[in-house]
């Protein structure tokens, strides 16, 4: 896991995320338009209950199976991060970054209070999260597989 503090990259990839996906954060009429668009095959799925570590783990290991290379996991307003499923980061990691002088939070993959994204550096796979309307779309299709298969363990409707 490594922060992205490189501004190019850093920039890359929102610009990105604003360009070809929409993303429309805190768009205050939600029947005119989705807060995030995103092309191929998707799916939106909801929360029924609370987030966990076990939840946390089943998605990684979805990633894991399907997905051997780097990742982006972006947080809204936060640090974001270069990682590997394979790393297998703990549900709610942080740690105190001496150099920065500030905390560094790891996102989980379901979001708890802002916006957070995981896509593969390929952009084929991705898991997009919507912190208020406890929604996450999930794109690509062996990834919305693994997702069907879990669905229930996953507490997802």
């Amino acid at each position: 896991m490594q922060v992205i503090l490189d501004e190019k990259e850093y920039n890359y990839v929102w610009d990105k995320i604003f360009s070809v996906y929409k993303f429309a954060p805190l768009y205050r009429d939600w029947s005119e338009r989705e807060w995030i668009v995103l092309p191929g095959e998707t799916k939106k799925y909801s929360l029924k209950g609370p987030w966990t570590s076990d939840q946390e783990k089943l998605v990684n290991q979805c990633f894991k199976q399907i997905n051997t290379s780097d990742m982006y996991a972006l947080d809204w307003h936060h640090d974001c991060f270069l990682f590997n499923p394979n790393e297998d980061i703990p549900y709610e990691y942080w740690y105190h970054n001496e150099e920065r002088n500030c905390n560094v939070y790891f996102p989980s993959y379901y979001p708890d209070g802002d916006y957070h994204f995981f896509i593969t550096k390929d952009w084929r796979l991705g898991l997009f999260g919507h912190p208020w309307k406890q929604e996450i779309y999930v794109m690509g299709r062996e990834l919305i597989e693994k997702f069907d298969m879990l669905k229930e363990d996953l507490d997802l409707l």
